[in-house]
């Protein structure tokens, strides 16, 4: 029997030997404290590596960036890696836990493309190892994999249309029908979102302008009254004084981000397709004068992006404004001209944290996989069907889930193959998953 075969036996094993068990005593472990204890466990029959792990390097500069948060990139947290450390495994809590042991990572490496007895885990690792490794949930029964969930943000279409047509936006080719969400359904959101412990802020924005909504102020009430905080995304056309007035009453505003291309009224008016320019910049002006914590994005590519970019920061800079180029993309091939990309993902997906980190909830109430999604295809249930950690758990979730992480093979139609975040090469990416990155 060649190596390679003897260890597809080895990795489809069934039951573990209870007598090996007992000899090389699974129930003592050292757990994610860094503390020994004893404890018997119950390890499953089949474990894999979590596709969510990502292996970092010490003194990688910085090992890994989330670039969805807002305002800059954000990086992982944990103290420096000591002398003997070897690697880093960063999972969805963006925790960094060193280790100083590099048979761990073996078999992380070993598990990661697919299922693994625990007696051959247990005999080629050891016992501490394997039990450490499931008390962490890196090592976990493939019914669990892409179960968990972490959620910053929930993202909420709260209206369905847009006065713009940006070129860089699908909006401008094939704008959406006009529609409004109703008040009950919001505020059902809103409390079960409230719910989850781990969501930092709200927005009001799917490829839509929100503050040409009518029940505006009312939403900001209902944040106000559960404590959360809104990110507004707008084009600042209809930021007028009293949304502002409303705004600084309530205090929900987390920060304001303002799309605005270019600082040249011609210019601008081809990029957006409005001739809204005076009124649009005299709103983003009366919000800064207001003391909100403001961020301009400006979106392009190429040389047209330098230039604006360059014209908009000597604007605005001055006057305490952050100001960030976008990272404009096609939209999963949606959006044409000078902005497509071409993207195309062969084989396994390899992993975004869009699906496990912001829930997007449509204007009908649906909830759907990410920011990319325009035509909301890949839809998994309603908020009205349960809590939100319901929904993010059902089975038709965690399906979705296992094809964006290649635990499952996607369609050839699946729209993760046409983005730019599965690409390996792509910085922003959240995830380098084991099974890809060794």
């Amino acid at each position: 029997m060649t190596t390679k075969r003897a260890e597809q036996v080895a990795c489809t094993t069934a039951a573990i030997d209870s007598a090996l068990l007992d000899r090389v005593r699974p129930e003592v472990f050292t757990v994610a404290s860094g503390r020994t204890r004893p404890r018997r466990i119950m390890l499953p029959e089949l474990l894999q590596t979590s596709p969510y792990l990502t292996h970092v390097a010490p003194g990688a500069d910085p090992p890994v960036i989330y670039l969805t948060d807002t305002f800059g990139p954000t990086f992982p947290q944990g103290d420096p890696p000591a002398a003997d450390v070897v690697f880093g495994i960063v999972g969805l809590d963006r925790q960094i836990v060193w280790q100083s042991d590099r048979r761990v990572l073996e078999m992380l490496t070993a598990c990661a493309q697919e299922p693994c007895s625990v007696q051959h885990l247990v005999g080629r690792f050891g016992a501490d190892r394997v039990g450490a490794a499931v008390d962490r949930t890196w090592l976990q029964t493939p019914d669990d994999l892409c179960r968990e969930y972490r959620l910053v943000s929930g993202e909420i279409e709260v209206t369905a249309h847009c006065n713009w047509g940006c070129r860089f936006c699908p909006v401008a080719t094939d704008p959406k029908p006009r529609q409004t969400m109703p008040m009950d359904l919001f505020e059902e959101i809103i409390a079960k979102l409230a719910e989850v412990a781990t969501i930092d802020y709200v927005t009001f924005q799917f490829f839509n302008e929100p503050t040409l909504d009518k029940y505006f102020t009312d939403r900001l009430a209902v944040l106000a009254q559960y404590r959360l905080q809104l990110a507004l995304y707008t084009n600042a056309s209809g930021l007028t004084q009293d949304k502002i007035d409303a705004l600084s009453r309530h205090g929900v505003l987390r920060h304001l981000i303002v799309n605005l291309p270019s600082t040249d009224p011609r210019e601008f008016a081809e990029l957006t397709g409005s001739r809204s320019y005076p009124h649009t910049v005299q709103n983003l002006e009366r919000a800064i004068r207001a003391g909100f914590r403001v961020q301009i994005v400006v979106n392009g590519v190429g040389e047209r992006l330098v230039r604006n970019l360059a014209g908009v920061a000597r604007r605005y800079e001055p006057l305490g404004v952050e100001i960030y180029p976008s990272l404009t993309c096609d939209r999963v091939g949606e959006v044409g001209a000078e902005y497509f990309r071409d993207v195309r993902v062969d084989g396994r997906l390899t992993g975004c944290g869009w699906p496990v980190q912001h829930a997007n909830v449509s204007v009908r109430g649906d909830l759907f996989l990410c920011c990319n999604d325009y035509y909301q295809r890949e839809v998994f249930g309603n908020i009205r069907d349960g809590s939100v950690d319901d929904l993010m758990t059902s089975d038709i979730a965690v399906r979705l889930r296992r094809r964006v992480f290649g635990v499952a093979e996607a369609a050839d139609d699946f729209l993760c193959r046409r983005c730019h975040n599965q690409k390996l090469d792509f910085p922003g990416r959240d995830f380098r998953p084991i099974a890809t990155f060794g």
